[in-house]
């Protein structure tokens, strides 16, 4: 049986042409940020258009990033199943992709080093 996912478009600061987003809810909880890749920035490595995870939350931030995805349906496909079956007790922690080193997104660090200012 398939859980129903919610989908909100969203606009996302990215400091590039990528803004076009979609925030997914699985039973009222985030698990997933995606962002369309700009096709005039990312058609030459074939991945204009594509989705990519931004961040995963919950049993999908446990799975490897994936590769963009071609299609939103795949990008979708992809957070239901990497974040399907029994919850995880609460005392496990739960660290989102883009955190690295006990820096946490929100204070502006991402993997590849602190974020530049906005």
């Amino acid at each position: 049986m398939s859980t129903i996912l919610i989908v909100d478009p969203v606009r996302i600061e990215t400091g590039s042409a990528d803004c076009e987003g979609r925030l997914v809810y699985r039973d009222g909880r985030l698990i997933g940020v995606l962002t369309q890749l700009d096709p005039l920035l990312h058609e030459d490595l074939g991945v204009g258009r594509h989705w990519y995870l931004e961040a995963a939350f919950g049993r999908a931030a446990a799975a490897p990033q994936p590769r963009p995805f071609p299609s939103l349906d795949e990008a979708l496909t992809w957070l239901e199943r990497r974040s399907s079956g029994p919850a995880r007790p609460a005392t496990l922690p739960v660290t989102p992709h883009c955190a690295v080193a006990a820096h946490l997104p929100s204070a502006g660090w991402c993997g590849t080093g602190l974020a530049p200012p906005r």
